[in-house]
C-alpha cells in the first residue's frame, strides 16, 4: 500500500501539500506527536538527527490526554520557536482522520508511520 497525499490530505502548516513528490526516494517516518508531554523535545532530536542522515519525518500533532492545546497557529508557533522543527508539521489531525484509519490511530505519543522509499508502507512503531 502507498501514501497518497491526495487521498489522505495532509497538508503541511507551513509548506503546503505533502506530496509523494517531495518523499519519493528516502525512507519516510510521519510520527504523531502531542508536544505537551513529558520528553518531547528530547525526543524530537531523534527526527532531526534522521534528517540529516537519511529519512524524510513528517510531524503529525494530535491530540492525546490534552497534550497538544490550541489550534494550528499555536502547534506551529510552538513547533517551530520551542521545538526549533524545521521539517514538514501536518495539520493537527483527529483520531478519525483518513490517514490513522488506513495505517492505525496512534496509541501514545510517538507513534510512527514507516514507508519505504518508494512510499509503500512498512508498518506502525513506537518511537
Amino acid at each position: 500500500m502507498h501514501y497518497k497525499s491526495e487521498v489522505f490530505k495532509l497538508n503541511s502548516l507551513r509548506l503546503g501539500l505533502i506530496h509523494e513528490d517531495n518523499i519519493y526516494g528516502k525512507p519516510t517516518i510521519f510520527f504523531a506527536i502531542a508536544s505537551q508531554l513529558e520528553d518531547t523535545k528530547a525526543k524530537i532530536l531523534k527526527y532531526q538527527r534522521l534528517i540529516k542522515q537519511t529519512h524524510n519525518c513528517i510531524a503529525i500533532p494530535f491530540d492525546l490526554n490534552g497534550g497538544e492545546p490550541g489550534d494550528n497557529y499555536d502547534i506551529i508557533q510552538f513547533y517551530e520557536n520551542v521545538l526549533e522543527i524545521n521539517f514538514y508539521v501536518t495539520e493537527k489531525l483527529q483520531n478519525d482522520h483518513l490517514f490513522f484509519r488506513q495505517f492505525g490511530a496512534p496509541d501514545k505519543n510517538f507513534t510512527e508511520y514507516h514507508f519505504d522509499h518508494k512510499t509503500k508502507f512498512i508498518g506502525k512503531y513506537y518511537g
